[in-house]
């Protein structure tokens, strides 16, 4: 049986998109990790780059990069996918 590699779903995601999660995971660890250690000021800058990160997730348009049915982003139909 072939498998047709145009369509294989997925997501299509920039490298924007991957550093803006980059940013955000970033300070969710920091975040996480000051908690631990009852660091209130690094609990705080922790929050503020994850808030930058998800600012830069809305600047470079994150949501446009994945879709409920896979790859191509910009929500394109899904009737026109091959499964």
């Amino acid at each position: 049986m072939s498998q047709n590699n145009s369509n294989v779903g997925g997501h299509g995601a920039k490298l924007g998109s991957w550093l803006a999660c980059l940013v955000m995971l970033i300070g969710t660890v920091v975040g996480g990790i000051a908690l631990i250690y009852w660091n209130w000021t690094w609990f705080w800058i922790g929050v503020g780059v994850f808030v930058l990160g998800m600012i830069f997730a809305r600047v470079v348009n994150i949501m446009d990069d994945v879709t409920e049915y896979g790859g191509g982003g910009a929500g394109q139909d899904p009737s026109s996918a091959s499964y």
